[in-house]
């Protein structure tokens, strides 16, 4: 009994009994489309349901630009699932496959060189804080960051060391305004040189320390200001009497005591040095002999 009630269901759906040898068919033939009522893509005509399983499955996550058709227009699948995946794997081949960022910029870890460490600390400096929000910003991974900073550590000393060259060339330039070219401003700079020298020992201080470039060694100001006490300096009164030219420093004494003026007895400015030297010794070493 089923199936004489399926027959009949589906004959009626067809429009009737079909006929004598038509099947249901119209005159004229098999219904359009295929055999049986049904169309060429193998799913029942006119119906909505139907159209909702044209293709056997979603495409829509294969962008536009990806989609290859078949000649009969519908969608090759595996061509274009081909053609979208070697393009992702070139873009990622460009790109690299680098991890992911950190959570935050403060989870970059930075490995500082021992020669630096004493000026910077990654954790305090704020412009090094500035700088890593907005790598992380650029969704920059630990090891990207890396690069960066392995990069930065090896360019930091010669960047340093160019700016202490400007400096210098910027100080000389100012000092050339007031203190001329050429053998006038050599000697104003060693009398800056000798006035420094003799406030840094009575102060207790390294000469070498203040000549730095990050010190006072291009600090203009202070450079003017020694050249103008130097002479206070320069000329001294030893203990026997007579004014000499009293050595300022350590350094120059060891000048002294090594040229043959004061290693060779017959030397014509033997004496002269001699004094130079004695004098330097009684003053920074007062009552012992020299």
């Amino acid at each position: 009994m089923k199936r004489k009630f399926l027959h009949y269901v589906l004959m009626d759906a067809a429009g009737g009994d079909g006929g004598a040898g038509g099947g249901g068919a119209p005159a004229g033939g098999a219904p359009a489309g295929g055999e049986g009522g049904q169309p060429s893509g193998g799913q029942p005509a006119g119906s909505l349901l139907a159209g909702g399983a044209a293709g056997g499955q979603p495409t829509e996550f294969i962008p536009e630009k990806f989609r290859v058709t078949k000649d009969d227009g519908t969608l090759d699948l595996e061509s274009s699932s081909r053609k979208m995946a070697e393009t992702y794997g070139q873009l990622e081949r460009r790109l690299g496959t680098a991890d992911a960022p950190p959570k935050s910029a403060e989870e970059y870890a930075v490995t500082v060189p021992d020669t630096l460490k004493d000026a910077f600390d990654p954790k305090t400096d704020e412009g090094f804080k500035s700088f890593a929000g907005k790598m992380h910003g650029l969704g920059l991974s630990q090891k990207q960051m890396d690069a960066v900073m392995e990069s930065y550590f090896e360019m930091a000393p010669k960047l340093v060391g160019g700016a202490a060259a400007l400096d210098e060339q910027s100080a000389r330039a100012d000092l050339e305004k007031t203190w001329g070219t050429g053998k006038a401003f050599d000697d104003q700079v060693k009398l800056s040189y000798k006035g420094a020298a003799a406030i840094a020992s009575k102060a207790g201080l390294n000469i070498d320390d203040l000549m730095r470039p990050d010190r006072l060694g291009n600090n203009t100001d202070f450079l003017r200001l020694m050249a103008a006490i130097a002479p206070e300096f320069a000329e001294d009164t030893s203990p026997g009497g007579g004014g000499i030219d009293m050595p300022t420093s350590q350094e120059e004494v060891d000048k002294l005591m090594t040229s043959e003026a004061y290693t060779n007895a017959k030397h014509p400015e033997h004496a002269k040095v001699s004094k130079q030297v004695q004098a330097y010794f009684q003053k920074k070493y007062p009552g012992d002999a020299l």
